[in-house]
This record gives structure tokens, C-alpha cells and sequence, in this order.
């Protein structure tokens, strides 16, 4: 039961791990630095970049600083994958987050920075001391990591919705109605 319960966390992890490693590694084999490639005009374009910072490219510390708390960020993930594996809405998505997580963490270790590729048109964002013109370069491990998270909130809402409307649908007995037990 358990080697079921471990196979079902593995599957997805990997599989976001190794998608990810593909498309970079066909991304380093196809592109060169900094040359846009249209896959449907300007909306989506194939670019190789390197990214030595952060989350959207910032770059607040140095390059081992991202990697030490890129490692760290992984293991409280699996650790959390781990201890709620038997609550699959909440495992499944993180353990798709926890792929995401290990495929820039190869990058670092390989390259000392993560590849991207994937450029998007977005609409722009002003924020009057940030603006965005278009979205950062990504890649297939940043969606995991997005699209994980964002699984996994909408998924936890859903079930504590779910519970609590189960527990108004279940009518309390007042503790003086409640039969008498013959120890």
C-alpha cells in the first residue's frame, strides 16, 4: 500500500523533472543566447537566456545563495510531500512543485545558473516603480513550481469549503440527547 501511495508522488515528480531537463537541453542544443525564435509570432518565442538570480531574473545575492535556499526549499517540500502523503490534493501538486524545484536546482549545479527559454508577450504592468513590458523568460520547471503551488491553494480551498459545509450538513446532537453508554 505504502509503495503505491510513493509510486503516485514519484510519477509526477519525475516526469516534471525530466520534461523539464529535455526542453532545456533541446533549448541549449537549437538556440543561441539572446536570439528570438517565434513559435507563434511575438506572443511566444523560443530565447535562451541564463538566469543567475531569482524569481523574474533578480538577482539580490550571489548565484550560491539562490542554490542554498533553492536546496533547503526542496527538502521542506519533500519533507511535506512525505508527511501529507496520504492527502493527495495536497502531495500530488507539491510533488509536481518539488520537480520544478530539482530540475533549476540541476541547472545551478550544472551551469551555476538556470536555464530559460520560454518568452512571453503579457500585457503590461506598471505599478508606477515596476514595470513589466513583457513576462520574464522561463522555463518547464518554473511552471511546475507556478501552476504547482497554485494547484495546491486552490485544491486546499476547495476541500476546507468542502468541509465545513459537511459539517453544517451534519446536525449536532446536544450532549443530553445523546444515549446513555453501559460501561
Amino acid at each position: 500500500m505504502l509503495d503505491k501511495i510513493y509510486l503516485r508522488l514519484a510519477l509526477p515528480f519525475a516526469l516534471t523533472v525530466i520534461i523539464d531537463q529535455v526542453t532545456k537541453q533541446a533549448a541549449l542544443a537549437t538556440l543561441q543566447p539572446g536570439l528570438s525564435v517565434p513559435v507563434l509570432g511575438n506572443l511566444i518565442r523560443w530565447t535562451l537566456t541564463y538566469n543567475p538570480g531569482g524569481v523574474f531574473g533578480m538577482r539580490l545575492a550571489q548565484p550560491i545563495f539562490y542554490l542554498i535556499s533553492s536546496s533547503v526549499i526542496f527538502a521542506v517540500l519533500v519533507f511535506y510531500v512525505i508527511a501529507n502523503r496520504r492527502t493527495l490534493y495536497v502531495a500530488l501538486p507539491l510533488s509536481i512543485v518539488a520537480g520544478g524545484a530539482i530540475g533549476n536546482i540541476i541547472d545551478r549545479l550544472r551551469f551555476g545558473q538556470v536555464v530559460d527559454f520560454i518568452d512571453c508577450e503579457f500585457p503590461d504592468i506598471n505599478l508606477g516603480f515596476y514595470s513589466i513590458e513583457r513576462w520574464p523568460i522561463f522555463n518547464v520547471a518554473d511552471m511546475a513550481v507556478s501552476c504547482g503551488i497554485v494547484i495546491t491553494i486552490l485544491l486546499m480551498y476547495y476541500h476546507s469549503l468542502k468541509a465545513k459545509r459537511e459539517q453544517i450538513d451534519t446536525p449536532s446532537v446536544p450532549p443530553e440527547n445523546l444515549p446513555e453508554s453501559n460501561h
